[in-house]
């Protein structure tokens, strides 16, 4: 009823679309000959290449804000949301937004960025902005969190990841949010005197979480005028795990020095971070030797991480756990890139790409949805959700003299899978 309400006729074509993403995944110029074999109730329109464009372009900032108005109060949850950031790589030449900046994908393109909202209860996503590619994540926030707010996500408990850390972030957080929490970079000083502070004392019994083996102090501290709790976490089997990683990527590379003949001037950066190298007086030989001292340091703050919040009420525990959930806008991010093909994109007008970025936000929308409605169901049966689409995909319907009815009786995973949602008897009565 939202889309209709928000876009009248061309819901059911946009339903359409969204429908294709979630299920084939693939470029839109499949879409004709995927609609040919595919019953789409409320989609009489052939959707080719150019007319899915033309649904994009005709989609208006309007009508997405109007969306987004309705769909974020009937969403939100009363727990916190999480915001994170990626980069969409464009063949675009003449769009303002798509410009050079750090590409995540490490791809030689110019990109445009897009952050997302998503409720930390239900995983679902709230809201997006698309934003120049040149902009960083830490520079746009404010604008980010204001055109949020107009939107109804007002004084939220928001979690976000260290890469948004600078004193104009967190002034901005501490005057958009009711109160936030965010991951400090170790390597600030700030960071570096507060694990100090703790090491010695960390890992005893009384500073152990409950139902983790991760243990945790905290302080009060106030960072760049915001007043909040600094939290210390620190995980012994992270700290063993990533040690044993660098014992052995050091031993790979005292194996690589051994068989080398001259002093490895180009490789001086990645072997000087845990060697000492003495060039040969003479001829082109060199000695060698673990620099212990360098990998001591590099040892000793393993398996700590920080997190500064401003949330005085929540326990330790659950702002780990609330942290931790933050993954949805990742795996959202990995979902577009990944099975909706997003990862690049080939429009190349602002409205056409504003279009089509608000129906992929709403395939994800859809499939957040259907997965927390089937994640009892994918764990039983030790399923994946595309295995799923293809148990629907073989629901087969034929048309006779007008009427439609299933060509063979439905499986019992089918059955299983409708009746989840509520859907078998509509299909059965639907297609006798």
């Amino acid at each position: 009823p939202l889309l209709e309400q928000t876009f009248g006729s061309a819901a059911g074509s946009i339903l359409a679309i969204v429908a294709f993403l979630l299920r084939d995944g693939g470029a839109l110029d499949g879409m004709e000959d995927w609609q040919e074999r595919t019953f789409l109730e409320g989609c009489d329109q052939v959707l080719t290449s150019q007319e899915t464009s033309r649904i994009f372009a005709s989609i208006t900032h309007e009508q997405r804000m109007r969306f987004f108005l309705k769909w974020i109060p009937s969403a939100k949850t009363n727990g916190a949301v999480c915001y994170d950031a990626t980069s969409i790589s464009s063949y675009a030449q003449n769009m303002p937004s798509v410009e050079r900046g750090y590409n995540r994908d490490h791809e030689d393109l110019c990109q445009y960025n897009l952050g997302m909202f998503c409720d930390e209860r239900t995983r679902m996503p709230l809201y997006y902005e698309r934003y120049n590619g040149s902009l960083t994540d830490r520079s746009n926030l404010s604008c980010v969190l204001a055109n949020a707010a107009d939107m109804g996500l007002r004084k939220v408990k928001l979690i976000l990841d260290g890469g948004f850390w600078s004193k104009e972030c967190l002034q901005s957080l501490g005057k958009s949010c009711e109160c936030f929490t965010i991951g400090m970079p170790s390597n600030l000083n700030e960071a570096t005197n507060a694990i100090d502070q703790c090491r010695c004392q960390i890992e005893q019994y009384r500073n152990k979480l409950p139902n983790y083996h991760v243990y945790c102090m905290e302080q009060a501290v106030s960072l760049h005028g915001v007043n909040g709790r600094l939290l210390v976490y620190y995980d012994p089997y992270t700290h063993a795990c990533l040690v044993g990683e660098l014992s052995d990527s050091i031993a790979r590379m005292e194996s690589e020095l051994s068989r080398l003949k001259r002093y490895p001037k180009s490789k001086l950066t990645r072997f000087g971070r845990y060697f000492k190298l003495t060039k040969h007086e003479k001829g082109s030989g060199f000695d060698y030797k673990v620099n212990v001292e360098k990998v001591e340091e590099l040892c000793k703050n393993k398996g700590f991480f920080l997190l500064f919040t401003t949330d005085m009420e929540a326990s330790a525990t659950d702002l780990l756990y609330f942290y931790r959930a933050k993954d949805a806008d990742e795996k959202i991010f990995g979902q577009i890139k990944n099975e909706m093909s997003g990862k690049r994109t080939r429009t190349h007008s602002e409205q056409t790409t504003e279009g089509k970025t608000f129906v992929i936000f709403l395939a994800c929308l859809l499939r957040s949805y259907m997965f927390g409605k089937l994640q009892r169901y994918l764990s039983e049966q030790s399923t994946s959700m595309k295995k799923v689409w293809n148990q629907l995909s073989n629901v087969i319907m034929v048309e006779c003299n007008g009427a439609k009815r299933l060509a063979k009786a439905l499986t019992k995973k089918q059955k299983d899978i409708l009746s989840i949602f509520g859907l078998e008897r509509d299909i059965l009565s639907a297609f006798k």
